[in-house]
């Protein structure tokens, strides 16, 4: 039984003996609250606390150095989502592994075994801004997204929804990108939206409409409640973009 249940089952009992219905209900409201406290204190397992900051050590390293300005995103992250005590581990962890060889397959094994489907797209999420907080995506950084993905076993579309989001503005910002790709971007907002929801223009309206359906669900920010306020803002973001992206598509080949 996980720490939480019991900690509503004890003071439902302690609350009832006490105070009867009423006693109960107050035992209920006071284990909410020491609940969030004791899930946001717990220490999380040595094994996944290794994973994602081998993980992270690999996106960092893909350009041959790592920033004071990935550093901190870092250390941000692990302290919004998993607490200070994790935070301090995992810095302790990046000096120790920083120029050791990480297996991708064997650390992404770790995490399937452990984490459920949303929190692993908040790592891979967190691994693009990471890889991006430069103003750019190169090749090497995506294949080492792409072969984190696959072992982690995100579903493609899932994948290319976050993968485009970033690509996208990349592109954008890069100097040398091509006349032919000027061209496809003259209508920035309509590509946008498409590689939002992880789909082509020339996909039908119902593969348009199980997309949303799909990543609205996956996303939606109750799914990822339990990891914090910051992990749920930036759900919500998540969502909204999602939502908005397809609001236009559905108005402009008029989906019912």
């Amino acid at each position: 039984m996980q720490i939480g249940c019991l900690i509503y089952i004890v003071f439902w009992l302690i609350g009832t003996a006490v105070g009867g219905g009423i006693g109960g209900v107050i035992g209920i409201v006071l284990a909410s609250l020491l609940n969030n406290v004791v899930i946001k204190n717990q220490d999380i397992p040595g094994n996944v606390l290794y994973a994602v900051t081998a993980l992270s050590a690999k996106v960092m390293r893909a350009d041959n150095r790592i920033q004071r300005s990935e550093l901190y995103l870092f250390k941000n992250f692990m302290l919004s989502y998993f607490g200070q005590t994790a935070a301090s581990k995992s810095i302790d962890i990046l000096k120790d592994i920083k120029d050791k060889s990480i297996s991708i397959e064997k650390q992404c094994a770790t995490l399937n075994n452990i984490l459920n489907y949303t929190e692993k797209l908040e790592i891979i999420r967190f691994l693009f801004q990471l890889a991006y907080i430069d103003g750019d995506l190169n090749q090497r950084e995506l294949l080492i997204l792409n072969n984190i993905s696959a072992y982690l076993q995100i579903r493609q579309q899932d994948y290319n929804y976050i993968r485009n989001t970033y690509f996208y503005y990349s592109q954008r910002q890069s100097r040398s990108h091509s006349e032919e790709y000027s061209r496809s971007y003259q209508t920035s907002t309509r590509a946008k939206d498409y590689a939002i929801l992880g789909v082509s223009e020339t996909d039908s309206n119902d593969e348009i409409k199980k997309a949303y359906r799909r990543l609205a669900v996956e996303n939606h920010p109750d799914k990822i409640e339990h990891l914090g306020e910051t992990a749920r803002k930036k759900a919500e973001e998540n969502f909204v973009k999602i939502n908005e992206a397809y609001q236009r598509i559905k108005k402009e080949r008029n989906i019912v």
